[in-house]
Order: C-alpha cells, then sequence, then structure tokens
C-alpha cells in the first residue's frame, strides 16, 4: 500500500486531452446537496445576516470542494487510492450537509472537526506526492503546509466559543486559500507543468448550480396557482439562468489555466481571481435562483420584488469581471455598455421599490439584451475559415 500511495507523477500534457472522471461527477453532485440546503436556508432568511451567513457556509463548502478537486487536477490518475481520497472528501462533505441542514448551532462543532479531518487527509495526500516526483515537491509542501494551517485552525475553532467559532472557520479558510494557492506560486521557484482541466470542473459545476436555480423556479411555481403575475415571472427567471449560462460558455476557454501556468510567476498568481473568482458566481447563481422563488410568491401577493434577485445578478456580474481579469482578457466596449446595463437595471431592482413581476422581467430583459449584443460581437469577429492560430488569445465571459 506504501508503494501504491506514492508511486503517483504530476499530470502533464503529453497523452490525450484530460476529462472529468466519473467519481469527480459524482462529488460534484454530493457538494451540490450541501448547496442547495444552504440555497434553501438563504431562501428562508434573505436580511443581511442571513445573506452572510449563506456566503460564509457556502465558501466553507466550495474551499473543500476546489481543494480536493485541484489534488485530483494535479495528480489523480483515477486509481484506487485516488478513488478511495475522494470518496473520503465526498463522506465528508455529506456530513457537512447533514449538519448545515440541522443550522450551525449545536451541530456547527462537528462540522469544524469534520472539516479539520478533511483538510489532515488532504496535507497527507500533498505530502506523499512530493516523495516521488521533485518537480511538484515545492508545490507539494506548500500545499501541504496550508492543508495542515487549516486543519488545525478548523481543530481550535471547535473548541472557541460562538460566535468566535465562525470567525475562525473565515480565518482558517482565508489562511488555507491564501497558502495553497498564491503565496505558493509567488514563492516557488518554479510552478510544476501541468495538463489541467479544472477549466471543465468549472464549467460543470456552474452548470449544477445553475440546475438548482431553474429548481428553485419550479419550486416557486409549484407553491402559487398559475396566474399571470407568477408564471410570468417564473419565465423571467428561467431566461436570466439561461442567459447567465450563454455568457458563460459563449466563450468557454479550457485551457485557461494551463496559459497561465506557461505564462510565468505573475500570471500564475494572477489566475487566482480566475480560480477563486468562480466562488462569487456559484453564490451569485444560487442566490439568483432563491430570489427568483421569492419573487415569485411576490407576485402572486402583488408584492415588490425581493431585493435579493437584484443584487444577486449584480454579484453575477462582479464575477465574470474577476474570471476575466484574472487571466487578462480584454472586454469590448460595447459589452461593458451591456454588462453594465444589467448592474444599472440589478440595482435599481434591488433597491426601488417595484412590482415583482416587473423587476424580474426587467432583469431579464436586461441579460437578454447583454446576450444579443455577445452573439453581434461573436459574429462581428469571427475568424474566416483557415489555419488556427495558437497565439490568438480567447474571450473571456461577458466579452
Amino acid at each position: 500500500m506504501a508503494r501504491v500511495l506514492t508511486d503517483r507523477s504530476i499530470i502533464t500534457g503529453s497523452g490525450a486531452q484530460r476529462h472529468a472522471t466519473w467519481l469527480e461527477l459524482f462529488f460534484d453532485l454530493v457538494v451540490v446537496a450541501a448547496v442547495a440546503t444552504l440555497g434553501e436556508q438563504l431562501h428562508d432568511d434573505h436580511s443581511i445576516s442571513g445573506v452572510l451567513r449563506f456566503a460564509g457556509l457556502l465558501a466553507v463548502v466550495w474551499w473543500v470542494w476546489i481543494s480536493y478537486s485541484y489534488f485530483a487536477d494535479l495528480f489523480d490518475e483515477d486509481g484506487p487510492v485516488d478513488r478511495v481520497a475522494q470518496l473520503a472528501a465526498m463522506l465528508g462533505t455529506a456530513v457537512l450537509a447533514v449538519t448545515l441542514a440541522n443550522g450551525v448551532g449545536e451541530g456547527s462543532r462537528i462540522l469544524a472537526l469534520t472539516c479539520c479531518a478533511l483538510f489532515v487527509l488532504l496535507a497527507l495526500l500533498y505530502a506523499t506526492a512530493a516523495r516521488p516526483e521533485p518537480e511538484a515537491a515545492e508545490l507539494c509542501r506548500w500545499y501541504a503546509f496550508g492543508s495542515g494551517l487549516g486543519a488545525v485552525m478548523w481543530a481550535v475553532s471547535a473548541f472557541v466559543p460562538v460566535p468566535g467559532r465562525w470567525w475562525m472557520w473565515g480565518a482558517a479558510v482565508v489562511a488555507n486559500a491564501a497558502v495553497s494557492g498564491p503565496i505558493a506560486y509567488a514563492r516557488m521557484r518554479s510552478a510544476p507543468a501541468q495538463a489541467s482541466h479544472m477549466p471543465e470542473r468549472f464549467g460543470l459545476f456552474t452548470i449544477v448550480v445553475l440546475g438548482e436555480a431553474v429548481l428553485a423556479v419550479v419550486r416557486g411555481v409549484d407553491a402559487t396557482e398559475w396566474a399571470t403575475g407568477p408564471v410570468v415571472s417564473a419565465m423571467a427567471g428561467f431566461v436570466v439562468a439561461a442567459c447567465i449560462w450563454w455568457v458563460y460558455f459563449d466563450a468557454f476557454d479550457e485551457s485557461a489555466i494551463d496559459r497561465a501556468i506557461e505564462g510565468g510567476r505573475r500570471a500564475q498568481v494572477r489566475a487566482f481571481l480566475y480560480g477563486y473568482g468562480h466562488l462569487l458566481i456559484f453564490a451569485a447563481v444560487v442566490a439568483a435562483g432563491a430570489g427568483v422563488e421569492l419573487g415569485i410568491a411576490e407576485a402572486a401577493q402583488g408584492d415588490a420584488a425581493p431585493a435579493l434577485l437584484g443584487w444577486a445578478s449584480t454579484a453575477v456580474i462582479a464575477g465574470f469581471v474577476l474570471i476575466s481579469q484574472g487571466i487578462g482578457l480584454s472586454v469590448h466596449p460595447v459589452a461593458i455598455a451591456a454588462k453594465a446595463l444589467v448592474v444599472v437595471t440589478s440595482v435599481v431592482v434591488a433597491v426601488v421599490s417595484v412590482p415583482a413581476t416587473a423587476g424580474a422581467v426587467a432583469v431579464a430583459g436586461a441579460w437578454l439584451l447583454l446576450v444579443l449584443v455577445e452573439v453581434r460581437l461573436s459574429s462581428a469577429t469571427a475568424n474566416p475559415p483557415g489555419p488556427i492560430d495558437e497565439r490568438s488569445t480567447p474571450r473571456s465571459p461577458g466579452t
């Protein structure tokens, strides 16, 4: 077993293009169980404190997901040990989902100790991966240290009274994310070459959370009568989800991480805006789904649109800007104007008391205009048929 545990090497660009394994897809679905729980809690409590609690707990779940996903991106060859490690992480994530479903009161110590165990396991995985792979040894030491630091902070938090315990959780995620990320790549002598499929993982998880948003729309319609206002609000909510999908995937760049690794230290560190920026997109999409569900209920009562939908829509645009900046891609001025219109419309819906149906339609209309701009720009800048110029730079979401 010891030989199997250490007989691994970093996955480089040699061979066929990499794609997510079936187990990685299974992992995504387990994680979304926790995400769905948090979305339901946000629907029930969308006050400022409820939004902050949702964002903080989602960051914890997301950090577990991305931490194990990046290890798999580096070393996972879908062997027995890799599968056992991923399954253990999935079990821990399932425990988190159950704990979150019961709130973070009495179960908060269980959540902290579960996260501690998950990051102890991850630190051990990095430590064993460093031994047979000299090229990745320095990276593994940094990531093992970051995971170990996070594990210690999670363990300590279990014995800190609330609300100090929650602040410790935030500190653990921030410290771990800083060390096992931009600090490591900034301080390493050289980053190991790799063939990354993290953009695909981000894309797949985006689809999953968009599905959760559509499910929220379905729940909203199911809880009301088939009246004009709720139905129109539901259709507008679906249009928003579809437009987010369109803008994100219309210019999807599966080589974003590979280019950053090849681009040198500055590009590598900046690329963490791309990776970590997806947390904002995931959170905003889930929040938008909860906002649409609330809006459907408000439409049935003839009340004003919920502010949650407008702020969530704004946050999605902010996430697009972050990930575009993370891989150094420029945005067409017309696309900037279209995105600004989405932001302005969404903020107006959030701060001005407008009817729920009208608010949902306005936000959906702004998003639909952005898609039309994207389509027009894509048609205008399409290259004529011919040899592919490998030096060309793909567009970013929202360009």
